[in-house]
């Protein structure tokens, strides 16, 4: 079993520091959906602070998936991708279920857990081509706006090209993260974690993250559990206080 002392901290922590930041932005989202803050959460300053988050946490898939490549035999780290890949896929799955009974037609169909549960399902191929990680990722990041640009010209492709980018007109999903452009902050994360192991390895050496920052790692660590309960905790909070959602 993989204890914190065998973890690079630093990753953990930059990783816990998104997940503090994606609780408080969720937050702030049900405190508009229940009508407490008279704000727009979803465009201007917030729209940067959730995206900022969002590719934090995307980014670090794909540091975290070359740092695992570089440490483990390949059976051992594919067959890793391909059970975690699958359990993660299937959590997506299940806030779909759960999203298109409470949220209607905004409910989420290819949300940010069924990107990285499809990124490690890929892994060992996109671990073949490792070499080409930065230009792939640049290419799939500079598709995101022109696929965005053509929302609803290429009906003929919806649904079932949604989770690759192709999206029909005034898609109304609260959670979308299709694979252009994700995938490839995903391969740009790759290409991250191929140059920089040796500086994470020099900062952490192997030690468990300094006192002060544990707290941190330690949600970091738990990142996916922390992911699932937040917003039934939370919204389970408003709900107890007398707010309801339909």
């Amino acid at each position: 079993m993989k204890t914190a002392a065998h973890r690079l901290w630093p990753i953990d922590c930059v990783r816990g520091l998104a997940v503090v930041c994606m609780v408080f932005y969720h937050f702030m989202w049900d405190m508009t959906f229940f009508g407490l803050y008279p704000h727009d959460v979803t465009a201007g300053g917030w729209r940067v602070f959730a995206r900022t988050v969002a590719t934090t946490f995307v980014l670090l898939v794909g540091v975290s998936m070359a740092l695992t490549a570089q440490r483990k035999p390949q059976a051992e780290r594919d067959r890793q991708w391909l059970e975690r890949g699958a359990k993660v896929l299937a959590w997506g799955l299940v806030i779909s279920a759960v999203t298109r009974v409470v949220l209607g037609e905004a409910f989420i169909l290819y949300g940010i857990l069924h990107l990285v549960g499809t990124a490690l399902l890929l892994g060992p191929l996109l671990w073949r081509v490792r070499r080409f990680a930065l230009p792939l990722g640049v290419a799939f990041v500079a598709a995101g706006p022109y696929l965005d640009a053509r929302a609803g010209q290429l009906d003929a492709l919806v649904p079932w090209a949604i989770p690759l980018g192709v999206r029909p007109a005034g898609y109304a999903a609260v959670d979308y993260f299709p694979l252009v452009p994700w995938l490839g902050v995903i391969l740009l994360g790759m290409a991250v974690g191929q140059w920089a192991r040796p500086l994470w390895a020099r900062l952490s050496a192997g030690r468990p993250a300094p006192r002060l920052l544990e707290p941190i790692a330690v949600l970091g660590r738990h990142s996916l559990l922390i992911y699932i309960i937040h917003q039934p905790l939370i919204l389970g909070g408003f709900l107890l206080f007398g707010y309801t959602m339909w």
